[in-house]
């Protein structure tokens, strides 16, 4: 599945892939906050309601850095 070339591991399209995964987490979580920032910023969110998309991406955004950090050491 994975091709090392020249020590480094080559991410593609197989969602099995744990780098892949935390690939996806990281972007999920980063649009989450893009979005919630400018539904708040527009005026279509409370602020309770932007504290949990804030909450949430960072948990996502988190969980995807670590996962894609381990896969790469």
């Amino acid at each position: 599945m994975n091709k090392e070339k020249n020590g480094f591991i080559e991410i593609g399209i197989d969602p099995l892939n744990s780098a892949n995964g935390a690939q996806l987490l990281l972007m999920i979580g980063i649009g989450i906050f893009a979005a919630g920032a400018l539904g708040f910023i527009a005026g279509y969110l409370s602020q309770g309601q932007t504290s949990v998309l804030g909450a949430l991406s960072l948990i996502l955004t988190g969980v995807g850095s670590s996962g894609k950090r381990v896969k790469y050491q």
